[in-house]
């Protein structure tokens, strides 16, 4: 792809000469008075060598082997044209072409003589399997075969940027090519700075070091079908803990100010199609002190490490969220697992919880935490299955933090109130009759309740509502 577009910028800087007549070339390299693929790869190795002979109209003229580029050339099976050894073309009903290879173009004219397109060559191999070309409105580099193909038309990441920290775990990174059909639907991945980070044949990214990389997705088919992915690495912001076997991570996140909600509207709470609900309106200044956050929701095998037994009965797993649990069950775990490390941990507030939702400092204002495309980073009701999934199988936030949307409820320190529209610092509610906020969609509800801004009351409704489903992670 690097040598594509250096021979990109090198062709960029030759002008298209219009006096040399039809069949009338410049460039014969080996000096047997016809153009032929032998001069092309001259040509290509003497713009990257800097070695290229010049040939000008004004010292000799030579013809072209129309041979070299005679056939059908297909960038699909649809997208094709037919260059044929006497200079016509199907390119247009009653055009006709020129091949200046000494200047990198296939020129196309319609009936009346006039240039209407052209193609600006950059290689074409020996055995004229195919020919990469672009195209003057179009700074993309394509390739045309010369037998019928369907390519990859583009790529789709499951995120476009992701932020981690020197101690963070590896992360997988999806592909999706369309159209699925594609002949060749094998992609390659590079990193530009493998110093930051390094990434495998099968997208799994792996930290080295601090400092910025991006990651390129490529079509292995050759047609130039790319996706980015931009990768930051900063300083180790986690610390480790473990209680009777079982290890989890807290995440520093430093302090700040911020516009917590969103600017709702009349709309029902249960209006599953609309975006901000009343509830999460009016948008308010809060500034925060530092605080630490868990990496991911409380997992069954931590609450079993610290209370002994495990509760669930539906979904059991290890790494599967603690789940079924609300501030009460919440604050008796929390109480167990400070006398057994010696640490304070609590549950968040609503205010931190959504701060770091948001990506803290570090946000780029995603929907959704840690990307506005929900599916790489939430387990939700169109992707879960109807059940919780592993912690950790999503892809994290801005600050390494991983289900914050979607997975299972999170309950956090406040009463549900409304909110005021005032400057706040550090604020926490006590007061409210309607139950503990939780925060953050499940996997049985739609996208809208998985976004940063949601909030609501949790309610019993009894064990047939997805309410129930609450988890927690834990502050400090």
């Amino acid at each position: 792809m690097k040598v594509l577009k250096a021979l990109l910028l090198l062709f960029a800087a030759v002008v298209l000469t219009t006096t040399i007549h039809a069949q009338v070339i410049n460039g014969d390299m080996n000096h047997n008075t016809v153009l032929d693929a032998d001069d092309i790869t001259q040509v290509i190795d003497g713009y990257l060598t800097g070695l290229t002979e010049v040939v000008g109209p004004e010292i000799d003229h030579y013809y072209v082997d129309y041979n070299i580029l005679a056939g059908t050339w297909y960038r699909s099976k649809t997208d094709c044209f037919t260059l044929n050894p006497n200079g016509t073309t199907d390119y247009g009903k009653g055009y006709t072409f020129k091949f200046l290879p000494s200047q990198g173009y296939i020129i196309f004219y319609n009936a009346g003589g006039r240039a209407v397109n052209y193609l600006k060559v950059l290689f074409l191999p020996h055995d004229k399997s195919y020919l990469i070309v672009t195209t003057p409105d179009s700074k993309t580099v394509q390739t045309y075969f010369n037998r019928p193909i369907q390519p990859v038309e583009s790529i789709k990441l499951t995120c476009t940027s992701l932020y981690l920290q020197l101690d963070s775990d590896p992360v997988n990174i999806f592909a999706t090519v369309s159209p699925i059909d594609a002949d060749n639907t094998s992609v390659e991945w590079v990193s530009s700075d493998e110093d930051v980070v390094t990434i495998s044949n099968r997208g799994t990214v792996e930290v080295v070091g601090e400092g910025s990389a991006t990651i390129f997705c490529t079509a292995h088919d050759g047609l130039g079908a790319t996706a980015v992915c931009e990768v930051t690495v900063g300083a180790k912001t986690r610390t480790t803990y473990t209680v009777n076997g079982v290890s989890f991570k807290m995440v520093s996140i430093e302090g700040g100010t911020f516009k917590m909600g969103a600017q709702g509207d009349s709309k029902s709470y249960f209006n599953y199609d609309s975006e901000a609900e009343p509830q999460e309106s009016p948008v308010h200044n809060v500034t925060l002190s530092d605080f630490q956050l868990g990496e991911t929701e409380v997992t069954q095998a931590l609450w079993e490490a610290v209370m002994g037994s495990n509760p669930c009965e539906d979904w059991i797993g290890d790494n599967i969220p603690m789940y079924y649990t609300g501030r009460e069950s919440a604050q008796t775990f929390i109480e167990k697992l400070n006398q057994l490390t010696g640490q304070n941990f609590r549950l968040p507030t609503e205010a931190e919880w959504e701060f770091a939702a948001r990506g803290g400092n570090k946000s780029q204002g995603y929907k959704y935490s840690g990307n506005d495309a929900i599916d790489g980073v939430a387990w939700y009701w169109g992707n879960s299955d109807n059940k919780p999934h592993e912690v950790r199988t999503k892809l994290p936030n801005e600050l390494g933090l991983y289900d914050m949307s979607g997975n299972v409820w999170e309950v956090c320190q406040d009463n549900y109130r409304h909110y005021s529209s005032g400057d706040q610092f550090n604020p926490i509610c006590t007061e409210g009759t309607l139950g503990e906020v939780i925060r953050g969609g499940s996997f049985k509800y739609s996208p809208s309740y998985c976004r940063v801004s949601y909030r609501y009351p949790r309610i019993d409704y009894g064990s047939g509502h997805s309410f129930v489903f609450v988890g927690f992670r834990l502050a400090q």
